[in-house]
């Protein structure tokens, strides 16, 4: 019997996200090509655990743990703190009033002003790897939601922090 997660978009937003909505996981949108943005756009590359190559974790592997997956709920929030509280927050909600016990947030970290990397991780109960760096077009994903990544006339991304909880 599939388990229902309505509750949590609720929840979500009663904590501070703007939206929430659900979706299946089979239509999360993968791209390796998101790696070529994280390496060459991004100074987060090789400087933090929760960010590429440091994650672990490669595309294949992630796209085989994905398909175990099936439902994710994704957050829109207006910054990357707040972001990454509402995800570990609903993570845990899933876990403890939904018996998922395989709930994953991911969100870029932005627990520490400046990463440990490459000393230990100072809050691993609090880190999670962001979506493209596991592979994620987040534009593509969160498109058929209603959702939209934006960018200014410099090509600052417009306050809009989009997360995800898989959820079973």
């Amino acid at each position: 019997m599939e388990q229902s997660f309505e509750n949590l978009v609720p929840y979500a937003k009663s904590i501070g996200a703007v939206d929430a909505k659900l979706m299946k996981a089979r239509d999360i949108v993968l791209d390796s090509r998101s790696l070529l943005k994280c390496r060459f756009g991004c100074g987060r590359w090789g400087k933090y655990w929760t960010c590429q190559p440091n994650i672990g974790i490669s595309i294949d592997e992630f796209t085989e743990t994905l398909q175990k997956y099936q439902t994710a709920l994704v957050l829109k929030c207006v910054e990357p703190k707040i972001a990454q509280e509402i995800t570990l927050a609903v993570e845990k909600e899933a876990m403890m009033q939904h018996g998922a016990i395989f709930a994953f947030g991911m969100a870029l970290c932005v627990q520490c002003e400046d990463c440990a990397f490459p000393d230990p991780c100072r809050f691993p109960h609090l880190a999670r790897p962001s979506m493209d760096g596991l592979g994620i077009d987040i534009a593509k994903t969160v498109e058929p939601l209603g959702f939209k990544v934006e960018f200014d006339a410099q090509g600052n991304l417009l306050p809009a922090w989009y997360t995800m909880v898989l959820l079973d």
